[in-house]
């Protein structure tokens, strides 16, 4: 797995790729840490998973680092491993989507899982913007981490609008406030005498990651509340595909539009700078007329040769995605390449899920690394804000994906 990583950063010409085996060493021994932990038994009992692990002693491996050599910048020999974009974007490839798993729950799923997701994303977005004064970026990245699956969706959002160092603070709230959840909702769904399916396509509908879903319906304790939140849940990743190329698309067009109004508007301010020039040289010059002495000639305002724009397009393949392909090649090889022996197929899934979520711990090691207790501090107010938002989001995601998730369970 090292070795294949170490060829791609080689062969993308990253900065210190030469570094990379050591730094690798490092991330890699702090997942593997994590899942030890979260494979306890004592520890399990709390719901508390690798993703927490990994976050908590990332962060604490930085900032012993940075107290130690009195620097809040990583070691170039472990900044060249966390690389938090490519382990996510890896692990969300490997995610095969079964069709024939899907196909009998598809339509329940999609009615659980489509309906309500990108409606409450803009809207709960737009609340975190507008009432709570969050940054635009920020607000949609929380908004889709909630909404969609996690860290997953907030990397790819983040990559999609080119701000990914703005990912790391959602994901740290969403990956520890999802432990109550992942707690309460079995029991709460219990006390509702709401079905093992219902309960199924509520947890798979508004808990946030894949394996936190499968924690909680296994809390449950139904082996259909297991099935039916993994398929609600994957039909659920699918969208994190569209949305990010959607915002892609949108985010890229902001962008130019707002760089052609800022030079419009500096334009616009040069006319106005030097038609006072020329009235004021007007002036000057008859000025020395009546008193028959020299006028200073003042120099007419320059304009520098603006910067030549990037084409829609270019922006937008930069901006653009890449896992969406890697995902579709995957999911079309998986079903049409491997036999159709049902023992066959979840043998290769399963195999693919554990490396996939191999990767998805990596990159919560590499979040982890990401989090300066300093920045954290100063920005305290900011936290605050972000928590609120995922309170709300959550709260509204919990209420209507159980009308959904009954509704389409008993009546579809």
């Amino acid at each position: 797995m090292g070795i294949l990583l170490w060829i791609a950063m080689a062969a993308t010409r990253a900065p210190n790729y030469k570094r990379f085996p050591i730094g690798f060493v490092c991330v890699f021994m702090i997942a593997l840490v994590s899942k030890m932990l979260a494979s306890n038994v004592v520890l399990k009992k709390g719901s508390v998973g690798d993703s927490i692990w990994a976050i908590i002693l990332g962060c604490f491996i930085r900032n012993v680092m940075s107290f130690v050599t009195k620097s809040s910048i990583l070691a170039p020999w472990l900044k060249v491993a966390q690389q938090t974009e490519l382990y996510i974007a890896i692990s969300l490839v490997l995610l095969c989507i079964d069709i024939s798993v899907l196909r009998p729950l598809a339509p329940r799923a999609l009615f659980v899982s489509w309906i309500d997701t990108p409606t409450l994303f803009i809207v709960v977005a737009y609340f975190g913007w507008k009432v709570l004064k969050i940054d635009t970026q920020t607000a949609i990245i929380m908004s889709g981490a909630t909404f969609i699956c996690g860290s997953s969706a907030a990397i790819a959002l983040g990559a999609s609008m080119g701000v990914p160092h703005k990912t790391e603070m959602p994901i740290a709230i969403i990956s520890i406030f999802t432990i109550p959840s992942i707690i309460a909702l079995p029991y709460v769904a219990k006390r509702m005498a709401l079905s093992a399916t219902v309960s199924g396509a509520w947890f798979g509908g508004c808990v946030d990651s894949t394996g936190a879903v499968i924690a909680a319906a296994s809390i449950y304790g139904d082996h259909d509340a297991i099935n039916t939140s993994a398929i609600v849940k994957m039909m659920q990743n699918v969208l994190i595909g569209p949305l990010s190329v959607i915002m892609a698309w949108a985010w890229s067009r902001y962008e130019l539009q707002a760089a052609y109004k800022r030079e419009e508007e500096l334009l616009k301010r040069n006319e106005n700078l030097d038609d006072a020039v020329v009235q004021e040289q007007a002036l000057d010059d008859t000025a020395g007329e009546d008193s028959n002495t020299p006028s200073v000639k003042h120099p007419r305002n320059i304009h520098a040769p603006s910067k030549p724009k990037e084409k829609a397009y270019i922006l937008l393949w930069k901006r653009f995605p890449k896992f969406v392909i890697g995902f579709i090649i995957t999911a079309v090889l998986f079903n049409t390449t491997i036999s159709d022996d049902a023992e066959t197929r979840t043998r290769v899934n399963d195999f693919c899920f554990y490396v996939s979520e191999w990767f998805s711990t990596l990159s919560f090691v590499s979040i982890g690394m990401g989090l300066q207790l300093s920045d954290i501090k100063q920005n305290i107010r900011s936290l605050g804000k972000l928590v609120t938002l995922y309170i709300v989001a959550q709260m509204v995601d919990i209420i209507v994906t159980c009308v959904l998730a009954w509704t389409a369970f008993t009546y579809l």
